[in-house]
């Protein structure tokens, strides 16, 4: 943290990577519109870089992030809501809960991308293909030029695996985990 706050980049980079995806997520399922929850995110690591003498820890700096890209996300609904001349008088802000759930998807997506990248190529391939391309397991054998059966296989693997790395999550989450396996 003291690097950080001394202005060494290095540790900043490390910063942005450790949150930069989550965030990413939370701005464009909120305002939905890649380009405006890219440019949401980057303005509130430029914020962090600006006050970061004003951080202790870790966990400060993360409320800061999520706090600036709700807000921004707010504004930017805002934004959008007059620029397309739909604003009313009785229009509803982005409800706390909305956000809330946005908040703890990104997590459980960024706990689940890391554990996802934790596994061999083969299993990772199936995956990513199987369950976030949406393709079934003959299409997945086709593109990665396998049998159904290793498809099946690397799946079974996949999954056991998956199911080890996330063990330490709330059952809560990780019944919304299984949930994604599932659709």
């Amino acid at each position: 943290m003291l690097q950080v706050r001394n202005g060494d980049e290095k540790a900043f980079k490390s910063i942005f990577d450790l949150f930069n995806k989550r965030l990413l997520y939370l701005a464009t399922e909120i305002v939905s519109d890649t380009a405006v929850a890219e440019d949401i995110v980057q303005e509130a690591f430029v914020k962090l870089w600006c006050r970061r003498e004003r951080f202790a820890d870790l966990s400060s700096i993360k409320a800061f992030l999520y706090l600036c890209v709700k807000n921004s996300c707010r504004n930017a609904y805002k934004h959008t809501k007059v620029v397309d001349k739909y604003i009313s008088r009785q229009e509803n802000p982005i409800e706390e809960q909305v956000v809330e759930s946005k908040i703890i998807e990104a997590e459980v997506f960024n706990g689940l991308y890391h554990a996802i990248e934790k596994l061999p190529n083969g299993c990772k391939d199936v995956i990513y293909l199987g369950y976030f391309a949406e393709m079934s397991n003959q299409e997945v054998a086709d593109a990665l030029d396998v049998s159904i059966n290793t498809v099946k296989t690397q799946k079974l693997r996949a999954l056991r695996s998956l199911r080890v790395f996330l063990k330490n999550l709330s059952p809560g989450l990780f019944l919304l985990i299984t949930e994604i396996f599932h659709r």
